[in-house]
């Protein structure tokens, strides 16, 4: 799936670290440790620093650093420039699979999915998909117990899906069932549009939802 635009969140992004991955800030160099060896960072900026040291301590809102939050709304939004945000972003890429996307809603409650990458150099992106495109589970995609966790996973991806709650688990079990759309999940399982979006393009973002074959 080739994406001309990218999706924006109408949930809440989260971002972490992988589990075992540290940072090693040494105030004229930061380092990003992890399974797969150190990480140097370019950027030692203040922004940076921060946005590291919350992700070391688990899933967070980075829209709560305040240097960050007004651009942070307008990517968003589509209001206007976020190049802070972009720029950050692009520095977060950089962390390739140390880096843990997750998907929360807007009750400020946890994830309800969260992409754990399985290679050094993965880097997540959301694809754009229409509320009417046709989309299915990559062929060999299955779910599995990781942790206590239900998960997506499919051999030969970068990435692994762990489904922490509704409807992350609900969504992804009727993708495994059928070919469908974004609008015809949310007319079946009474959700809103919106947030089987977000999911689907997470999912997709993984490499675990594709086009169907028409």
């Amino acid at each position: 799936m080739v994406p001309t635009q990218s999706h924006v969140p109408t949930g809440r992004p989260l971002w972490s670290l992988l589990e075992d991955a540290f940072v090693d800030d040494g105030g004229d160099s930061i380092t990003v440790h992890g399974r797969w060896g150190a990480i140097e960072i370019a950027d030692t900026s203040p922004l940076v620093r921060e946005a590291l040291q919350r992700m070391s301590l688990g899933p967070v809102a980075l829209e709560n650093i305040s240097a960050l939050h007004e651009n942070f709304v307008r990517w968003k939004n589509g209001s206007g420039p976020c190049l802070i945000w972009r720029k950050l972003k692009n520095t977060l890429d950089q962390l390739g699979g140390c880096l843990v996307p997750s998907l929360g809603l807007n009750d400020g409650a946890g994830p309800i999915l969260s992409v754990v990458a399985v290679t050094k150099d993965a880097v997540f992106g959301l694809p754009h998909i229409t509320e009417d495109e046709l989309v299915t589970i990559r062929r060999g995609t299955e779910i599995e117990r990781l942790n206590g966790d239900q998960a997506l996973a499919c051999a030969g991806q970068q990435y692994q899906v762990i489904l922490h709650n509704a409807p992350a688990t609900e969504i992804a079990k009727w993708l495994l069932e059928t070919e469908t759309t974004i609008a015809d999940i949310a007319d079946v399982l009474h959700l809103q549009r919106s947030l089987v979006a977000d999911v689907v393009a997470y999912l997709a973002g993984a490499g675990l939802v594709v086009p169907a074959r028409r």
